[in-house]
Parts: C-alpha cells; structure tokens; sequence
C-alpha cells in the first residue's frame, strides 16, 4: 500500500500534472523513471492533506451550517491562470481545468473585464483572496475541487465547511474514493462537461442535496487530524507552559473518528476489498518499473 495526496491513474493524464517546473518529471528519460501510474486503487490509499486549525471556524461550527444559510450555490476561490491578474501564466497549470472554468463561470472580471460566459448571482468562481475565506465556503452549497500543481487541499476545504464537494479531475482519486460512497457526499463533473455544471447542480432535487449535506456533517472529521493536533497541542503546553487557542476549540470537538481512526479502518477493509471487489479487477495495472531484472519478484 502508498498512501498518497494524489491519486493519479493516469487513465487521462498520463504525464506530470504539475506546471511547476521543479517538480515536472516529463523530461526525465523513461528508463530512469519507468513507466507505471504513480497510484492504484486496488490497493493504495489518498489521504487527507493537513489542514491547520482555524479556531474561528470551529467555534462557529462551519461544517453544520444548515442549507438555508447558504445562499451561494457554488463556490471556488484560487488562481485561475494567465486571463487573470497575478495568475499563474503556464497553460499546463490545473491542467487548464482552473482556466475552463473561470471562461465559463467567473464572477469576477479577468484582465479584459469580462465574466464567464455564464455567470451567475449565486456562483462565485474568483481569484480574489479574502480573509472570510472559510466563511463563504460554509455560505455555499457546492464547493469546486480542482487541481493546482497537483493536489490542491479544496476537497479538505470543502468538507471541513461542511459544503458538498464538487470534483473536477478526471481519472485522479480523492481520498478514500476508493473505499467510500462518494456518490453519497460528492459530485464529479467531466472535465469535458464543464459548460454544463451549474445546470447540472440545479437539476439535483432539494432531498438529495439535503441528503449529501446531511453525509458530510457527519463524516467531516474523517478529513481531519484532530488528535495528532491534540498531540501537538499536549507537547506545546508541556514546553511553553500555556495552551495553543486552537487546541481548545479542538478539544470541543465530538470525538469522531479523525484521519488516523479512518486510516486504520481502512487499511482493514482496502485488505479485504482487494480480492473481493470485482470492479478492482478493472483496475490491473502492469508495471514497468526499468528496475534491472535482479530486483524483479519474478527473476
């Protein structure tokens, strides 16, 4: 098993996925660094990204604020490439996922004073920064999950906010997708269905989305490192004799199952599903690691 922040199949992006040049790979001949995707559902494992502790979002309790306080019906905030100003200039960045959807959705002018081809009241898509950042997430209904340079911690965003997460990224794994019911918490758009989002979130009945929102108040910890933040927070009193604000509005917390309480449940059932889900099968995948043959199981 790997566990990883970014779960790349490579069934569609079968090259770096960063436009950040240090960390590019593409150059590196493929006899120095095989051939094989850098994750495999069958087995491996995405993990949350670390998010540090807002103490005002968990005195507000964010994550259970109900629909009728959120009157933003999609939200994205973060660098939507060249078109914008101060964005990043690469058309490789996001993958140019960020860039699609800000043509079509963003609500706030790009370097030629236009909106997206869509705009609309309820759907901020902007690259503008605010400090009320987790406030206008727990304000909306859907929140963006896109790439940046890779991972981009808006899954982690999106769910600590209690917000339904809305994932554009195809072929590459959020974490736990390949154990949980993301059907019941989450929604995946096609890149290629980008046009077609907002429709597609007004078209989901008013049950459903309750029903969604209702899943990620309740599974929202499992996004979050609570008791290694409770550790840290032990070891900072013991040396600085005072205790962190964060960690006493972590402490309030229910005491949930965290990311570490998920990780060991899962490591069990990824275990079992391993030889018993049919559709892993689909998933085989061949390595060609360009290891010399005395390293190979099967030489």
């Amino acid at each position: 098993m790997m566990l990883v922040h970014w779960g790349n199949t490579n069934t569609k992006h079968k090259n770096s996925t960063t436009a950040y040049w240090a960390d590019n790979w593409d150059d590196i001949p493929l006899d120095k660094r095989g051939n094989h995707p850098c994750f495999d559902p069958r087995k491996d494992l995405v993990l949350p990204a670390w998010k540090e502790p807002n103490p005002g979002a968990i005195w507000l309790k964010l994550w259970a604020r109900p629909r009728n306080n959120r009157t933003t019906l999609f939200y994205f905030n973060g660098n939507l490439g060249s078109a914008y100003e101060g964005g990043r200039p690469e058309d490789t960045y996001s993958m140019g996922i960020r860039q699609k959807l800000a043509a079509e959705f963003g609500s706030t002018p790009n370097k030629q004073g236009r909106l997206g081809r869509q705009h609309a009241a309820d759907v901020t898509v902007t690259y503008l920064r605010t400090e009320k950042y987790y406030e206008e997430l727990a304000s909306s209904v859907f929140c963006g999950v896109l790439p940046g340079d890779g991972w981009s911690g808006r899954m982690e965003d999106s769910m600590l906010q209690g917000c339904i997460p809305v994932i554009i990224q195809d072929g590459i794994f959020l974490p736990y997708e390949n154990v949980l019911n993301y059907n019941s918490f989450a929604v995946r758009i096609q890149e290629d269905d980008i046009p077609g989002l907002i429709s597609t979130l007004r078209g989901i009945n008013d049950t459903q989305v309750e029903f969604m929102l209702g899943n990620v108040r309740q599974m929202w910890q499992r996004f979050f490192y609570r008791d290694s933040i409770l550790l840290e927070a032990q070891r900072q009193k013991k040396l600085f004799s005072e205790e962190a604000p964060w960690s006493v509005e972590v402490s309030k917390l229910p005491d949930d199952d965290d990311v570490f309480a998920t990780f060991i449940q899962v490591d069990l059932v990824l275990h079992y599903k391993l030889y018993n889900d049919p559709w892993r099968q689909d998933f085989l995948q061949t390595k060609d690691t360009r290891l010399p043959n005395i390293c190979s199981r099967t030489s």
